[in-house]
C-alpha cells in the first residue's frame, strides 16, 4: 500500500497485506558465518512466538515469508528485511547509495528492494501527470485481475510509469481533454510493445520489474487485443459503453442503470 496503488478486493477475494520486519542492517558481505535468508525467517518466527496473540493464530512459514491468516479474509505476510549499508551486491556490482533499500529473501538468497524510493518515484510521476497516473494504475489493476492475473502488480505499475506520463504529456501539449478511456486505450496500445522490454524504475535499486517467470509474448498479445477492444469502445456511449467497459474491468465496474 506504500505506493498508494492498491485496489479494493472483491467480496470473495483475500486481502493481502505485506509487512517488512526490519531486523537490522547489513554492512558487508562475508564468505562464512553470515546471516542467511533462513536465519532472517527464523528471527521473525521467534518474534511472533513471543507474542501469544499472534502465536495462537497458527502462523505459517511459506519461505520467504511468514503468513498470518485472519478470520475476515485478510492475510498478512511478514517479510524479514535488513537495511542496505553495503552499497554493493555480493558479486561487487555497485548498489548506491548506502543506507537506502532493504535486503529481503528470494529463492534462498538476498535481493535488494528499494521500496521507499520506488514509492517516492511513483508519487512524483503522479504529480507530474496532474495526478492521472495513480488512478489509472488502479484501473489497470482491475483489468489485470480480470484479464491477465498472471502479471505481477509491480510489473504493471512500472510499465504504467513508463507509458502513462508520455500519453498525458502528448494530450496536454495538444490541448486535448484527458478522459480515462483515452488513457486506458493509449496504455494498452503502447504497452503491447513496451511489455516485451526489460523494465525498471530509473535510479531504483530494486530488481527489474519483469524479473520473474512470465510469458511476455502472451502478455503483448493480450494487450493488443485489449487495445483493439478499447478503440472500438471509444465510439460508444451510454449503455453500450458501460457494458463494454464492464467486460474489461469485471465485477467492480457499475452496471448500467
Amino acid at each position: 500500500m506504500q505506493r498508494k496503488t492498491r485496489i479494493q478486493p472483491r467480496s470473495n477475494d483475500t486481502f493481502d497485506i505485506d509487512i517488512l520486519v526490519i531486523l537490522g542492517s547489513f554492512a558487508r558481505w562475508v564468505d562464512v558465518g553470515g546471516i542467511t535468508p533462513k536465519d532472517g525467517l527464523d528471527k521473525v518466527e521467534d518474534i511472533i512466538s513471543e507474542h501469544e496473540t499472534y502465536d495462537k493464530m497458527g502462523p505459517e512459514t511459506d519461505s520467504p515469508t511468514i503468513i498470518i491468516n485472519y478470520a475476515n479474509n485478510t492475510k498478512v505476510e511478514l517479510v524479514p528485511a535488513y537495511i542496505d549499508n553495503i552499497g554493493e551486491y555480493a558479486d561487487g556490482t555497485p548498489a548506491f547509495p548506502k543506507g537506502r533499500g532493504y535486503w529481503i529473501p528470494k529463492r534462498n538468497r538476498w535481493i535488494l528492494a528499494d521500496y521507499d524510493y520506488d514509492a517516492e518515484y511513483i508519487s512524483k510521476k503522479n504529480e507530474e501527470t496532474d495526478r492521472y497516473l495513480i488512478p489509472t494504475i488502479k484501473m489497470l489493476k482491475a483489468a489485470k485481475r480480470n484479464l491477465f492475473p498472471e502479471m505481477k502488480s509491480y510489473h504493471l505499475e512500472v510499465l504504467a510509469v513508463n507509458v502513462i506520463p508520455t500519453i498525458v504529456s502528448y494530450l496536454k501539449n495538444k490541448i486535448y481533454p484527458i478522459p480515462s478511456p483515452l488513457l486506458l486505450c493509449g496504455f494498452f496500445c503502447i504497452a503491447k510493445d513496451e511489455v516485451l522490454k526489460s523494465l525498471k524504475i530509473p535510479g531504483s535499486k530494486s530488481s527489474n520489474a519483469d524479473n520473474y517467470s512470465i510469458d511476455k509474448n502472451s502478455l503483448a498479445e493480450i494487450f493488443g487485443k485489449i487495445c483493439n477492444y478499447c478503440n472500438s469502445l471509444i465510439k460508444f456511449d451510454g449503455r453500450e459503453a458501460i457494458e463494454g467497459w464492464r467486460e474489461l474491468f469485471g465485477e467492480p465496474f457499475p452496471a448500467y442503470g
